[in-house]
């Protein structure tokens, strides 16, 4: 049968058993539907400043993830808009941060004084010589053209100039465009350049950002920290003098790069009416949710050459209805601007380095509470999202997937089926290392098992090895035994219910798993009644005690020798059992062969990285392809840029050796027991002399692996990095392919014979002439 219809053949096989035994993953009601899309939003807010926001990477005081469980409830019966804002606004105050808020419902800026005659930006001179610039119109400010021409005349003004005040206090909340034009127009014109006969520097913006995601488990290679985006220093222009400027600013509006560069070298003061912050100078992102509900999150943080960090005015006074020269914050600005010297600004200081938060997991409550149930999913689905390799090819919509495991995890009414749930959603990666560990779910999959090896072998269940051959002999087993039923329940059913909570790159990595884990394990020391259709046709019960120390040791069904010589004077190696310590053992047996099979069907121990390049003369050979998320902002929609994703890419090549070259021919042997380690070696060895694969497709799931932790004492693994063939083709999802397909037949295995391994040795005979 051709590969692609036996693939075919065995995804039918597994949709069937799957369309008739499992319950449907339950969706919430149509009237929840507005219940859970604010949840859902709730959800990528909260991913968004977990990973994004500069003050969960230095503050430890910060109870994030307490302040998501404190909202959930709140979110969840929030009758109508209000509330919904409210809830949010109540966890992201949590962070201290006035730039993180809801948008919604802010009172508008005062009218500060009455509008200037002339179009804006205006400028009058005081009695003692200092000139005011009105630029509180930010709406009109959007003509560049007029506005550069306006700034441009001021500086004619300048050489007679005592001081000069510049009035950003916007007469209406300006639009986050309206605002960046503002500081766009006086960085264009080179305004600060006017006012200092040396260069000032700019405070550069930091942000955080992510190489993979960073568990607890150390020496992974992945991390987190900060970077930092430098802005161009503020140079003299033609003419500059060093004259003295102050700035009154207030809530929305715009604080330049000259205001802050001035303010700390001490040439300029900052007069804040009521409020001011970052809003202007700092990254950050508008986040909509349901009900036409906005937030803001901060991105970046100010910082400074002398190591501090972010901003305050020089002096805060409070808002008031006078206007014009009567205006307290214009009165202040005036008396400043008679100073020679400004106080320096007092700025918090600088964290040295981006902390590791761990996640919030209460593992001592295995059922934890409904809140703290939505958070796993929450959690699941933002590490996923944002760290995950292989998100494009997942072939679901993730987003969905969340939605419908919310009120999976609410109606969760005990642990297990909390911990069942965890299992489920993970398995919709669709990834192979996508495990999920609890003592719960090991203690209802089985801590114990037969000693017995289960394989599909023509779409049934056989044993075709044991782990404890006394123990399975003395039972009653024989090698090429069908299972037919476990403890009186259909091997089918079993195998179709351990599939549901088992996540897997492909089908064949799903029916492998799942068949040994549902017909092998259970119970410690229990007692199983296997019902068999055994090597001469016959039904019968064997019963069997499940012991722990039965457990797989490697994963193949292997005992002969592990270097061993075949007829045609061909090398044979194990890799799943072959030590690094034997390598060089193995080239000296096998230096005069023609050609060596090296058996991959199975887990190896790292010998890739020794064997392939004694395989090729070349050096610098490139090996695999690797790719890597950098998660650097939020992947929400952003002005124009919907998605925001950044992959670095790096090419691994063979390691150097100095020891002498194999020049024969070599072939491997996969199988859909070969993952991980096995099919990265399949990489290394195709890509040091060609090796040819015979066998079946892989699991098809490689890349070093990295985990995190959901409440409930539950740990979650998945692929770190993706792996692709050194050519590009994938490799995930697909397995390797083999340039020869061989499959065992039931009527192999009860002969004895390995028609792999057959296929292998006729591959590599002698070739006609």
């Amino acid at each position: 049968m051709h590969l692609q219809s036996r693939v075919r053949r065995t995804t039918m096989v597994i949709a069937a058993i799957i369309t008739n035994l499992q319950v449907a993953s339950a969706q919430a009601p149509q009237s929840d539907s507005s219940r859970i899309d604010r949840l859902v939003a709730l959800a990528k807010l909260w991913a968004a400043v977990t990973y994004f926001h500069p003050y969960l990477a230095d503050r430890t005081d910060i109870d994030w993830d307490g302040a998501l469980v404190s909202a959930i409830p709140k979110v969840d019966s929030a009758q109508d808009r209000a509330q919904y804002s409210a809830a949010i606004a109540d966890m992201l105050a949590v962070i201290r941060d006035p730039v993180t808020r809801v948008l919604n419902g802010a009172p508008p800026a005062p009218q500060y004084s009455a509008a200037p005659s002339g179009r804006q930006p205006t400028v009058r001179r005081t009695a003692n010589g200092i000139l005011v610039v009105a630029m509180t119109n930010y709406a009109e400010l959007q003509d560049v053209d007029s506005t550069l021409v306006r700034l441009a005349a001021l500086k004619k003004q300048l050489p007679t100039a005592r001081a000069v005040i510049f009035d950003l206090r916007p007469s209406v909340p300006p639009s986050k465009d309206e605002t960046e034009m503002v500081s766009y127009e006086i960085s264009l014109i080179g305004l600060g350049g006017w006012f200092t006969t040396t260069a000032l520097d700019v405070p550069a913006e930091r942000r955080r950002m992510h190489v993979g995601y960073v568990s607890d488990s150390p020496g992974e290679g992945y991390s987190s920290g900060f970077y930092e985006e430098h802005r161009l220093p503020i140079v003299p222009g033609n003419g500059a003098r060093d004259i003295p400027v102050v700035f009154i600013v207030g809530p929305g509006a715009d604080l330049p790069d000259m205001a802050l560069a001035s303010q700390a070298a001490g040439r300029a003061a900052i007069v804040a009416e009521g409020s001011s912050d970052e809003d202007a100078s700092v990254s950050t992102q508008t986040v909509n949710l349901p009900d036409s509900v906005q937030s803001q999150i901060r991105l970046g943080d100010l910082v400074y050459e002398n190591g501090a960090r972010g901003y305050r005015p020089t002096l805060t006074v409070p808002l008031s209805g006078r206007t014009g020269e009567q205006n307290p914050a214009f009165r202040a600005a005036l008396r400043l601007a008679t100073t020679v010297s400004f106080p320096s600004p007092s700025h918090a200081p600088l964290a040295e380095r981006a902390r590791t938060r761990r996640d919030r997991t209460d593992d001592a409550v295995p059922y934890p509470s409904a809140p703290y149930r939505v958070l796993a999913a929450f959690r699941i689905w933002a590490v996923i999202n944002y760290f995950f390799p292989y998100k494009d090819l997942m072939g679901e919509d993730w987003d969905e997937t969340l939605r419908q495991f919310i009120p999976r995890m609410e109606r969760a009414t005990n642990a297990l089926e909390y911990h069942l749930a965890v299992a489920e959603m993970v398995t919709h990666i669709h990834d192979s290392h996508g495990a999920v560990v609890s003592p719960v779910l090991q203690k209802y999959f089985g801590e114990a098992s037969a000693p017995i090896r289960i394989r599909m072998i023509d779409d049934v269940p056989v044993i075709t090895g044991f782990t404890n051959a006394d123990a399975a002999t003395a039972a009653g087993f024989e090698i090429g035994d069908v299972i037919v039923k476990v403890d009186g329940e259909d091997a089918s059913r079993r195998i179709a219910e351990r599939l549901r909570y088992l996540a897997h790159s492909t089908p064949q990595a799903g029916m492998f798993y799942a068949t040994e884990r549902s017909l092998v394990r259970g119970p410690k020391d229990s007692v199983a009644t296997y019902t068999i259709r055994d090597v001469h046709d016959r039904v019968r019960d064997v019963t069997v005690e499940r012991k722990v120390e039965y457990a797989l040791r490697t994963m193949g069904d292997r005992s002969s020798d592990i270097l061993r010589i075949l007829p045609g004077n061909i090398g044979y190696a194990d890799l799943d059992r072959l030590p690094q310590a034997r390598v060089d053992e193995m080239f000296e047996k096998f230096k005069d062969c023609p050609g060596i099979i090296f058996d991959d069907r199975g887990y190896p121990q790292g010998t890739a990285w020794q064997i392939a390049p004694r395989l090729t003369d070349k050096t610098d050979v490139a090996a695999a392809m690797f790719r890597l998320r950098e998660s650097m902002s939020p992947d929400l929609p952003n002005g124009e840029i919907l998605s925001s994703q950044v992959v670095k890419t790096f090419v691994q090549r063979l390691p150097a050796t100095d020891k002498w070259r194999y020049h024969g021919r070599t072939v491997l042997l996969i199988d859909e027991r070969s993952v991980s380690q096995a099919e990265h070696s399949g990489l290394f060895f195709e890509a040091a002399n060609g090796t040819k694969f015979i066998g079946s497709p892989t699991q098809g799931a490689d890349g070093d692996v990295t985990s995190f932790s959901v409440p409930g004492g539950i740990s979650v693994h998945f692929s770190g990095q993706g792996v692709w063939h050194v050519d590009g083709r994938q490799l995930q999802r697909v397995g390797l392919q083999p340039d020869v397909l061989a499959r065992p037949t039931l009527a192999g295995i009860r002969a004895g014979r390995d028609e792999v391994l057959e296929k292998a040795i006729e591959y590599l005979g002698p070739r006609p002439q």
